[in-house]
């Protein structure tokens, strides 16, 4: 049985790396012809290398869809060839042939999640850079690239309107407000740098209090203020979540709840690293149970009509779980690791009858 594992993995791999490139290919060619009028009159060096980053974020889009085909398509072959026919006539069972399948499936997971954390966390952000800089793309650059202005810091409102550096903020605005959400005082600072925990100092400041019905002025110059703000506030990343490391995820989870900052969709990105994959290998194993049940003969339009519904369920899944992250109808965790706790019933049933059906 060894020996006909080995062929089923080698099968499977055959399948799916022609079916992963051939996704990609396709992918890529629909979207130079949609954006070819931004590249005529440009160097073809540009061209060629925003599609060679390209390549990279769609390999993560579309090789989950290839694992479901491949697994698909690798049962329906080996049934069209008799060979799982003379199999079961010697005693071989259904895991003989899905646990080759379901490691390979599962060894290409594995490879999706250190690929997109070494290959598509440098290639993502390129791609965006290369658009606005060498085809004046501006998109939605500047809302994701740009550092975050606006901190909540205790009853106080923080703009941030220059640069920030390693525990110093410049060019800053302070509205302190009172319990009915009135504003109290208003500091206005060319600098506001870190002195230790709970204490920083403005630096050229200008203060304005309303206690009364007008406003009078208070210190200036150089003075230092109680605030419950992390000097980490300079450190948090910008860009796209699904494309930063899970190492720089984690941390940025750990500041925006340190500076109570909205941190949805980079809560769903961590789980959503692990989650797509596991999604997609359960898929796999569903799709070798589908091909394995009954005793029709295999087909493989059957097949790969099975296996692009079962990936267009799980896309489909994915859109919602993660419209329902971001707008906080559901906890990230949840909605990330939706899709495969909806597969994991189907598996379930599907194991069962496939266990019920080789004892009769």
């Amino acid at each position: 049985m060894k020996l006909l594992e080995r062929y089923v993995m080698r099968l499977t791999v055959g399948i799916f790396l022609p079916l992963a490139l051939g996704l990609v290919t396709l992918f890529l060619v629909i979207d130079f012809g949609d954006w070819l009028r931004i590249y005529i009159g440009r160097p073809v060096e540009d061209v060629v290398a925003l599609y060679w980053y390209r390549s990279h974020v769609a390999m993560v889009q579309f090789a989950p869809a290839a694992m479901v085909l491949a697994a698909a398509l690798a049962v329906a072959v080996v049934r069209r060839r008799g060979e799982w026919t003379a199999l079961r006539a010697l005693g071989a069972s259904q895991a003989t042939l899905v646990r080759p399948i379901l490691l390979v499936t599962s060894l290409a997971g594995l490879g999706l999640v250190a690929f997109q954390e070494f290959v598509v966390s440098a290639s993502g952000p390129k791609i965006d850079r290369m658009m606005l800089e060498r085809f004046q793309k501006f998109g939605d650059f500047f809302t994701i690239y740009s550092p975050r202005r606006w901190f909540r810091v205790g009853d106080s409102l923080l703009n941030v309107r220059g640069e920030a550096n390693l525990e110093r903020l410049e060019d800053v605005r302070l509205f302190q407000m009172g319990k009915a959400s009135e504003l109290v005082r208003w500091i206005e600072a060319g600098r506001l740098t870190f002195v230790r925990d709970g204490r920083w100092r403005v630096d050229e400041a200008t203060e304005l209090n309303f206690a009364g019905p007008e406003a009078s002025a208070g210190r200036k110059g150089s003075f230092e203020l109680a605030l419950p703000l992390r000097p980490e506030v300079t450190q948090l990343a910008v860009g796209r979540p699904e494309w930063q490391p899970l190492t720089v995820l984690r941390r940025q989870v750990e500041l925006m709840d340190a500076l109570k900052l909205p941190s949805e969709p980079t809560r769903f990105a961590v789980h959503h690293r692990w989650a797509a994959p596991a999604a997609a290998v359960l898929a796999a194993l569903i799709a070798c149970l589908l091909g394995l049940r009954g005793q029709r003969g295999a087909s493989v339009p059957r097949a790969l009509l099975e296996g692009a519904g079962l990936y267009g369920g799980l896309f489909m899944v994915g859109m919602i779980s993660r419209s329902l992250a971001i707008n906080g109808r559901l906890a990230p965790a949840l909605a990330a690791w939706l899709a495969p706790l909806l597969l994991l019933p189907v598996v379930f049933l599907l194991s069962r009858r496939a266990t019920s059906s080789s004892r009769a």
